[in-house]
């Protein structure tokens, strides 16, 4: 029981989180629309895009490697101490060396948009000093979710107040650089209560090197179809298509969080359970927790393709049309979201099987490089979108046939499915909202709530007619206050 209302309180700090993380994009975005422009969030875009390639290799596979090596030494102090000094000195050094080659990036190759690019260092700075996967492996994501809830907050007030006008791009550049050094740093305030200082060897340090790249691989070739996208508009299309490309994008993930947040707890609790052999227990959490990350991601990608039409004019303002069929068409990347990243880090990397989840990503990033080069010259952003469409998809096929090796899931893949239908369903009822006449504020407020009501009725008739456990874990879940 004691596991489980861990398990619940975790979710939930993680959910306000996530939750807030939803809200205050909605603040930020058609302000930063309106005031810089797609443009000048176009470049913003493509200098992100470009040093998230040497984020990558300044932290290696160490988010999830780290936090798996924690939540396996978790009960015993000093190999956890000597453990996270080993992980955290091979970060700190991959980080050193990658920072002076992006330094050579901005000096030698980079020819356009300089000081943002070179205000772009300090997300290397913060990979220096990120230790989130400690707090992870430990399972203690009260500690990480309020940090991050205050920083989040004080970063939105900083740009309302400071970012005026499309020159002050580079402000709006350093204010989100340093409010994630400042994210990483105020952790360590927490560290001597978790962790011994120990004296560590160079032999200590590098026996984690391996089997962080083994994780690293797979990231690397996720970023093909995270990143590359944007950089590849960049290059083969032009800055406004990639702010549009930006701000679809940023609508369509803002609630990933919630997605990912699932994951993100289950992560370490699922790697205890693998450790300690309880594997029957790990294998029915593991299947409630997709049907559940399932019926999230169902439901908020039928919802965002439903209200585009009417959300994004007033969102964005003029001048942002195209997002809106931009939106449509990348809302059901929630849904494959929904099973890969469930699949990922709930059985893949819990059970070490880097191999399987290795090559799905691959193919992943070449069908996206392959559609990328195909598409995005005649249809800019659009192409962009149906390549990480195609690429998200194909990784997730090939994540499930891996996965149907070591547990069957067809029972819980059909119940899965009917919750596509339920937002099939949504999509409708919007929709002919959508047709009556009526002020456009009005008839989004009316189109989110009859779609939210339609889909929540259609799920507890389901089931309460198939005596589902979903409907038990959901309401006991909202009733459970945390401590």
């Amino acid at each position: 029981m004691k596991s489980k209302s861990g398990i619940r309180k975790n979710l939930g700090y993680q959910t306000i989180y996530q939750v807030l993380n939803t809200c205050l994009p909605l603040i930020t975005a058609p302000y930063l629309a309106r005031v810089l422009g797609a443009t000048q969030q176009g470049i913003y875009s493509y200098t992100a895009s470009i040093v998230a390639y040497f984020v990558l290799f300044a932290k290696l596979g160490t988010a999830n490697y780290g936090t798996r090596s924690i939540a396996d030494k978790r009960d015993d102090v000093e190999e956890r101490s000597k453990v996270f000094w080993e992980i955290f000195f091979l970060e700190l050094l991959l980080s050193v060396f990658t920072m002076l080659l992006y330094f050579f990036y901005v000096i030698a190759i980079c020819r356009d948009n300089k000081l943002i690019a070179l205000i772009q260092c300090f997300e290397l700075v913060a990979c220096m000093v990120n230790i989130n996967w400690l707090f992870f492996g430990l399972e203690k994501f009260k500690i990480t979710a309020t940090r991050s809830i205050i920083i989040r907050i004080l970063t939105v007030i900083m740009i309302l107040l400071f970012v005026k006008d499309s020159n002050d791009l580079w402000i709006y550049a350093l204010i989100m650089t340093l409010s994630n050094v400042l994210n990483m740093c105020v952790l360590w305030y927490y560290v001597p209560k978790y962790i011994l200082k120990m004296k560590i060897d160079i032999f200590g340090i590098w026996r984690h090197f391996k089997p962080n790249l083994m994780l690293f691989i797979p990231l690397l070739a996720m970023s093909v179809y995270h990143i590359m996208d944007k950089t590849m508009l960049g290059l083969l299309s032009n800055y406004t298509e990639s702010g549009y490309y930006y701000n679809a994008d940023k609508i369509v993930n803002i609630p990933v969080g919630l997605i990912d947040g699932i994951s993100t707890v289950m992560l370490p609790r699922m790697s205890y359970l693998i450790g300690a052999n309880q594997t029957k227990e790990a294998d029915s959490l593991f299947k409630n927790s997709l049907e559940l990350t399932v019926l999230a991601g169902t439901a908020m990608s039928f919802g965002i393709a439903a209200i585009a039409n009417e959300f994004e004019p007033i969102f964005f303002g003029p001048g942002f049309d195209a997002c809106i069929i931009l939106t449509i068409v990348l809302a059901p990347v929630l849904i494959i979201k929904s099973f890969s990243f469930t699949i990922r880090y709930q059985y893949l990397i819990p059970r070490h099987e880097e191999k399987d989840y290795t090559i799905s990503v691959v193919a992943g990033a070449i069908t996206n490089f392959l559609a990328n080069m195909a598409l995005i010259p005649n249809l800019g952003a659009l192409g962009a979108v149906l390549g990480t469409l195609m690429a998200e998809f194909v990784a997730c096929v090939l994540q499930f046939i891996s996965l149907n090796k070591y547990i069957k899931m067809r029972h819980t893949l059909m119940n899965c499915l009917v919750y596509v239908f339920f937002g099939v369903a949504m999509f409708g009822v919007v929709r002919l909202v959508a047709t009556i006449s009526m002020p456009i504020v009005l008839k989004l407020f009316i189109e989110i709530i009859l779609g939210a009501i339609s889909f929540i009725i259609l799920c507890f008739i389901y089931w309460k007619s198939t005596n589902s456990k979903m409907k038990d874990i959901i309401v006991n879940a909202s009733r459970r206050k945390l401590d």
